[in-house]
């Protein structure tokens, strides 16, 4: 949507009220959190001092990988809320001595999740769209999303950067000089300056592939820094999960094997990271000899798969032998999902982006995964193509954060499954 020129003095002011809303929240669980540690465990002034030094550390973190996206928050106020809510919490986990029952403490942290969870969705359909100015001659064919608002500034030079969040430069439009001083002064002040196609890949999640050439990617120095913490992750992450992924696993195969019989398992080789072939282990969810003829896409609807299957690949229960693979270290927990070798030579040929995947390890979910489903085709997995290079381009905590969140409702709702 493209709107006139407005003065921003209501929309700073209900921003400021969200803002404050959501800052008295963390508060409030920050006050929650202590004097729940100081009932159940007194003496735990260090314990509440651990855990808010690690969401400070946290916030900093996600703050600077994410400081240029289109969000609500500050940079500089998500690293202080926790700093506030880690003094208050400090200051109540003294609070030991107040004798409440247990079952008390157990029940006042879920009433104030589902507290804060009801009021930041609330908040959140609240709260104003992103205003991003662009100038006079800027292209009618701007990515649409509703959470977003075009203001033309037909007049550089009265404009302050703070009516708006973010700036659209348009290669494709004449600029003024007036526009490009602009421009250039957003930059130096933090301001977040768009192409189209950068807002779009932010917008949707997914990387326009018209705009990228095979050469210029192969040429990029890809930053596998965040690779070695993934790893020592991913570790860490399964090896806690044990108690819960042991009997979890034992489970679904006893199911699987009263259903459909042995085997249990499915062991199929998969391309991993650099190209490397690596045997992936699945609970089987197709009836046996199912892939006799040949490599084939899986289907809505497909008669292959048995009765118990079709549950399993819905809430991803099939999955849950790679955590073997991440172990060994053919796979992560997030990344591409990896394909089979004759997908691969297929797509190779038809795709000329799709080597870029196997720059990281194939992963047990990933970005395309939660956000695009599983693909039945070339033309699919060209869409899932744009969402994993979008993975890559930001590989991070970060996004790994987001995708972890999106998995758990992934999980909760089957989407995507076939």
């Amino acid at each position: 949507m493209i709107v006139n020129r407005f003065h921003p003095s209501q929309h700073s002011h209900l921003r400021l009220k969200l803002l404050t809303a959501l800052t008295a929240l963390d508060l409030g669980a920050a006050a929650l959190l202590s004097l729940l540690l100081g009932g159940l465990m007194p003496g735990a002034t260090w314990a509440v001092a651990a855990l808010w030094l690690l969401a400070t550390w946290t916030a900093w973190v996600v703050t600077r990988e994410n400081r240029h996206a289109l969000a609500l928050d500050p940079y500089a106020r998500a690293v202080t809320t926790p700093l506030l809510a880690a003094v208050l919490a400090l200051g109540l986990a003294g609070l030991s001595h107040l004798a409440l029952p247990p079952g008390e403490f157990l029940l006042l942290p879920l009433v104030w999740g589902m507290t804060m969870i009801l009021a930041r969705l609330a908040l959140r359909r609240m709260t104003p769209p992103v205003l991003i100015g662009t100038s006079a001659n800027a292209s009618h064919s701007l990515p649409h999303h509703s959470r977003v608002h075009y203001v033309r500034l037909d007049a550089p030079r009265e404009v302050t950067l703070r009516e708006v969040d973010a700036l659209l430069l348009d290669p494709s439009a004449p600029s003024c000089p007036e526009w490009l001083e602009l421009v250039l002064h957003a930059q130096a002040s933090g301001t977040p300056v768009w192409t189209p196609a950068t807002l779009g890949e932010e917008l949707h999640g997914r990387v326009a592939l018209e705009h990228l050439h095979t050469g210029r990617m192969d040429q990029t120095n890809f930053d596998d820094t965040y690779a070695v913490l993934k790893r020592l992750f991913d570790i860490v992450a399964v090896l806690a999960a044990l108690p819960v992924l042991l009997p979890l696993l034992l489970v679904v195969a006893l199911l699987v094997a009263l259903d459909a019989g042995r085997p249990v398992l499915f062991w199929q080789w998969r391309v991993g990271q650099h190209g490397r072939p690596f045997r992936i282990a699945k609970f089987r969810t197709m009836k046996r000899d199912s892939e006799k003829h040949g490599a084939a896409f899986a289907q809505a609807g497909d008669l292959r798969v048995t009765r118990l299957g079709g549950y399993l690949r819905k809430f991803r229960l099939d999955e849950l032998p790679q955590f073997w693979n991440v172990l060994r270290g053919d796979m992560s927990i997030i990344g591409p999902r990896p394909e089979q070798q004759a997908f691969v030579e297929q797509f190779e040929r038809e795709l000329h982006l799709y080597p870029v995947r196997h720059w990281v390890k194939p992963g047990i979910t990933g970005w395309a995964q939660v956000t695009h489903g599983y693909a039945s085709g070339a033309d699919e997995t060209l869409e899932k193509l744009r969402y994993d290079l979008y993975y890559i381009k930001n590989f991070s905590f970060w996004m790994d954060a987001r995708i972890v969140a999106k998995t758990l409702w992934t999980i909760c709702t089957g989407f995507g499954a076939r």
